[in-house]
């Protein structure tokens, strides 16, 4: 007996099952594919679960468990250092975008305290402003994750406080060299060499201190560059004299440029002119006694007599002649019909 064939409708659900199954497959694979990363050689990675900090990975492949359920949170090394400016958090304010952008106008105090926040008071009652840039390292990326967006204003309060602390303790002088008469004091140019350090010291002090009350952010300050000076009035006098001086002294240099331009194109054009007048008078001297050699030669050579000089300019003014003619028919002497010498004209 025949066993029954299955339908055409349980054929396609079937094969429609096996379709949607891998197709479930590959993407399931996908992925899975998708939580095979690479930690880049100057790099460490955190890997959060659903928030959670479960482990710390160095450089190389890094297996886990794709998004949403693990996140990758790549950090530089612990030898690298990052940068940070502490202005950046205000470049919302006035102060970001009118003085800033004036660099030769400098700093100037305004009616709006918060836009004074890197002007400070030194010991002698003086007003300075910074400008700082960090560098800091992470040397705990478990604290320093967790941390998260509180480390930039925590490290811009430790800067404040700390420049507030240090320029209290000194004069203008030893920040940056203010008169020029004392700037070589032994004094101030220690304090100003040491103003850089102490600063990091002292932000380093500070993030110690809040790490033991609050937690700390697993970080440590390596570097501060400042740049000082000194609020608008003397420094718009200073830099009005320097750019005179710089104005003048471009000025010379243009006037020294224009001068030597000058004077080499005046050169070389003297030296064609004599050149082409050199050139004129050989050429010139050369066809003279060109058309002089023969005249001159009779009185020279005796052999050469009227004949001879005769026959040497017929033959020369016959080949001429032969030279423009296309065609040459030679007639006999004692024929005395016309002889045609058909050719270009002259």
């Amino acid at each position: 007996m025949t066993p029954p064939r299955p339908s055409v409708l349980a054929d396609t659900l079937t094969w429609s099952f096996r379709l949607l199954f891998a197709l479930v497959a590959l993407l399931a694979g996908a992925w899975l594919v998708r939580g095979i990363q690479r930690v880049p050689a100057d790099s460490r990675a955190v890997v959060t679960r659903f928030g959670q900090v479960i482990r710390t990975a160095g450089p190389g492949l890094l297996l886990t468990w794709p998004s949403p359920v693990d996140t990758v949170v790549l950090l530089p090394s612990q030898g690298r250092q990052v940068q940070f400016s502490p202005e950046a958090l205000e470049s919302g304010s006035a102060f970001a975008s009118g003085v800033q952008e004036l660099p030769g106008a400098g700093f100037a105090p305004t009616e709006n305290a918060r836009e004074n926040t890197w002007f400070f008071m030194t010991g002698d009652g003086a007003l300075v402003h910074l400008r700082t840039m960090l560098f800091y390292q992470i040397d705990d990326p478990v604290a320093f994750v967790t941390a998260g967006d509180h480390i930039e204003p925590m490290l811009r309060r430790a800067i404040i406080a700390a420049a507030v602390h240090l320029c209290a303790a000194r004069s203008l002088d030893g920040i940056l060299v203010a008169r020029p008469e004392v700037a070589g004091t032994p004094r101030f140019v220690t304090q100003r060499e040491q103003f850089a350090r102490e600063l990091v010291g002292e932000v380093n002090r500070r993030l110690r201190d809040a790490a033991s009350k609050e937690g700390g952010m697993g970080i440590r300050v390596a570097r501060v560059d400042v740049v000082p000076s000194i609020p608008l009035g003397a420094k718009e006098a200073f830099d009005a004299v320097l750019t005179v001086g710089q104005q003048v002294e471009r000025s010379l240099a243009d006037a020294r440029t224009t001068v030597e331009a000058r004077r080499q194109i005046a050169e070389q054009s003297r030296e064609r002119e004599l050149d082409d007048a050199r050139a004129v008078a050989e050429e010139s001297v050369h066809k003279a006694q060109e058309r002089s050699a023969l005249v001159l030669s009779l009185g020279h050579s005796p052999p050469l007599d009227r004949g001879t000089v005769v026959d040497q300019l017929y033959r020369e003014r016959v080949k001429a002649v032969f030279g423009l003619a296309g065609r040459v028919d030679a007639v006999p002497m004692n024929d005395h019909a016309r002889t045609l010498i058909s050719g270009a004209s002259p």
